[in-house]
């Protein structure tokens, strides 16, 4: 798994294994340390870069399995599986 994998994974899996984009958006720095370069305000969207970065990385993993798209911007793990820590 690629590392923004791995966070966005954890991200949704630390939202109870199902989230909105704008709950991925939310809860990610809690999972990586975003850069200048992530926050900035890009001429697409007017939006930060990494929304961009995380709306891309849950396409691939949508396609190669690891999520399913539920609703409009709404994701599922596939197999939820617990954290270590939870048991």
């Amino acid at each position: 798994m690629k590392y923004w994998e791995g966070v966005i994974y954890h991200t949704i899996e630390s939202l109870g294994g199902e989230a909105d984009l704008q709950e991925i958006y939310k809860k990610l720095p809690d999972f990586i340390d975003l850069t200048e370069e992530h926050l900035r305000i890009t001429k697409w969207g007017e939006r930060p870069a990494y929304h961009h970065i995380v709306r891309s990385y849950i396409s691939n993993m949508c396609q190669s399995g690891l999520l399913r798209r539920t609703l409009r911007g709404r994701y599922k793990i596939i197999e939820y599986k617990m954290s270590e820590n939870q048991g």
